[in-house]
């Protein structure tokens, strides 16, 4: 059943919510449906969808919600319309205001890409009202959505995914090794925006500065604005901004994966990481903490370990024993790529999201 959907993602575009925006996208047009995509004026959201053929409606984001509302409704043909799908907090927002005028003409749709550490009341109120449904990118998302008050029958998981290159087997990391001379080196990745507690960065770095010289660290997504943050908050552990790599937000990921030695994913709260689904796709052996989400991929010592947050010793041993043990590297990351591969690859996505669409146009015309 072929529906009318008119997608928002508002924003820069870096966060990797914007980036489920563009994939979902896809995967719906490729099923038949016909998808716009609302997003910020010259954003990378709407770089990423033109090259993918996605059609974009662009706003001026920064105005006030309420004018912003007013041009989507003189803008956008809503009256066909058969679902409004928000991807941010201001595309809640706006979805929200237009739902509200809209009634029960259209479906309205809320992903949601993080667990809310503390949500007011009138938040779950609100969701409850004004949308419904809301698609998880995780159990442990949907989870904390209805603790937090949301009807339970209006929770969906779907699990994010990642879309990887054709010839991701040949991509080799050999060159960025050469060219920051880590050939030497044993080279723990992470790729993340930086937030000192959520994503765990002081855990990295009191665990990092326990290793000796020949590890460095190899961060890929800090914003070049902010890589003297992060090298100052290093040097409060001792750590010199030698041994950190900070190549900024790069478009040959996956050349930085592959010079990689271990991926980590030291983060106290996730949604479910676009970044550990990248690692995996390219048979890193990855370590992560043991949290919703990420108990979701990694099975202990099966793809993967999972460490205790509380114990940064754990992190340390895990990667000690994997500096050691070049058979349990390459078993790691072959149960890895197969993990993703099976059961989060973009083609299991695009069938679970069409299927949540299919039914729900079925329940509005039941």
């Amino acid at each position: 059943m072929k529906a009318n959907i008119i997608q928002f993602s508002f924003g820069d575009g870096f966060a990797g919510s914007a980036k489920m925006a563009v994939l979902s996208s896809k995967a719906l047009i490729d099923s038949g449906h016909s998808v716009k995509l609302v997003v910020s004026k010259d954003s990378l959201t709407k770089k990423r969808a033109l090259e993918k053929g996605i059609p974009v409606i662009e706003f001026d984001s920064k105005q006030k919600n309420s004018t912003l509302v007013k041009n989507i409704l003189s803008n956008c043909k809503l009256q066909n319309t058969d679902f409004i799908v928000a991807y941010h907090s201001q595309d809640r927002k706006v979805v929200m205001k237009l739902k509200s005028k809209l009634k029960k003409e259209i479906i309205s749709v809320a992903y949601r890409q993080n667990i809310s550490l503390s949500t007011p009341i009138i938040g779950s109120f609100l969701y409850n009202k004004y949308f419904d449904y809301m698609i998880a990118c995780s159990n442990g998302v949907a989870q904390s959505l209805i603790q937090e008050g949301i009807k339970k029958n209006k929770v969906f998981t779907i699990h994010n995914t990642t879309e990887i290159p054709e010839n991701i087997d040949s991509i080799s990391g050999e060159k960025i090794r050469n060219q920051f001379q880590l050939n030497d080196k044993i080279v723990l990745g992470i790729s993340s925006w930086f937030h000192k507690e959520r994503k765990g960065f002081d855990i990295l770095f009191e665990v990092f500065s326990k290793l000796d010289a020949k590890f460095v660290l190899l961060i890929i997504g800090i914003p070049d604005e902010n890589q003297n943050e992060v090298i100052e908050y290093a040097g409060t552990f001792g750590i010199s901004e030698t041994r950190i790599i900070m190549p900024g937000y790069v478009d040959n990921i996956y050349e930085y994966y592959k010079a990689m030695d271990i991926f980590l994913l030291p983060s106290r709260s996730e949604g479910f990481s676009l970044a550990l689904l990248e690692a995996a796709s390219c048979g890193l052996p990855i370590i992560a903490s043991d949290i919703p989400g990420n108990d979701e991929f990694v099975e202990d010592r099966k793809n993967g370990l999972l460490f205790n947050i509380s114990k940064p010793e754990e992190l340390i041993d895990g990667i000690l024993e994997l500096t050691r043990d070049p058979l349990l590297v390459k078993n790691f990351g072959i149960n890895a790529k197969a993990t993703f591969e099976a059961e989060f690859a973009f083609k299991r996505f695009a069938e679970k999201l069409n299927s949540f669409f299919d039914e729900a146009i079925s329940n509005r015309k039941k």
